[in-house]
């Protein structure tokens, strides 16, 4: 009994050793792990280079300057006169006087001489006016005229020979100043300064010998 016993606990674990070997197989899987959606970084748009405008420029016109009378020669526009001359070379004479008077459509300038005859002149446009001792001489006004006379200024004493002031300003539209440049070795020579260039005309006459110019004036 105890041997059959034995024999069919034997062949019980045996039939259930089979059983187990020919079962079916349980697999435990693993659940596949989600993969994390990948996140696309949305992608920004370029910037804008912003271009500046232009801001318009508007040209400020540089400022005219206010002419301002110059007291110095130099100033005599580039247009020139004809130059002027006569009288005698021979005629010895002295200064007598100066006169200036406005006229209608011009202003007269005179010099009167003591002698017989009309002394050698010379008018003509000037640019710098300069002494025997070689310095300038600085004479009022835009434009310039030298009148150069044989002659002398002064008496024999060495004083001045004629009465007007030196410089003498006749107060006229256009003829603002007459100034004695030279007086030496038998010449005179003075700068006349204007308002603006004239072209002068002269005549001479006697009785007294005169020397007269003409600078014309608007009407």
């Amino acid at each position: 009994m105890t041997h059959r016993l034995r024999l069919l606990s034997g062949l019980f674990l045996l039939t259930s050793l089979v059983a187990a070997a020919c079962g079916p197989e349980t697999v435990r899987l693993t659940p596949a792990p989600t993969a994390a959606p990948t996140t696309v970084a949305p992608t920004s748009a370029p910037a804008q280079t912003r271009t500046a405008s232009p801001v318009p420029t508007t040209a400020v016109p540089s400022p005219t300057p206010t002419p301002t009378p110059t007291t110095s020669p130099g100033g005599t526009p580039n247009s020139s006169c004809t130059t002027l001359t006569g009288g005698s070379a021979i005629a010895s004479s002295t200064l007598t006087a100066i006169r200036a008077a406005h006229n209608p459509g011009f202003d007269r300038l005179v010099f009167e001489w003591s002698g017989a005859a009309v002394p050698q002149y010379e008018i003509k446009v000037a640019s710098t006016f300069i002494a025997p001792s070689g310095q300038a001489v600085r004479v009022d006004g835009n434009a310039f005229f030298s009148v150069r006379m044989n002659g002398q200024a002064h008496t024999d004493a060495g004083a001045r020979s004629y009465t007007q002031p030196d410089p003498y300003r006749p107060g006229l539209p256009l003829i603002r100043e007459v100034k004695l440049v030279e007086d030496f070795e038998g010449v005179v020579l003075f700068g006349v300064g204007l308002e603006r260039l004239a072209c002068p005309t002269v005549l001479t006459l006697l009785s007294p010998a005169r020397i007269v110019l003409d600078f014309p004036t608007p009407p």
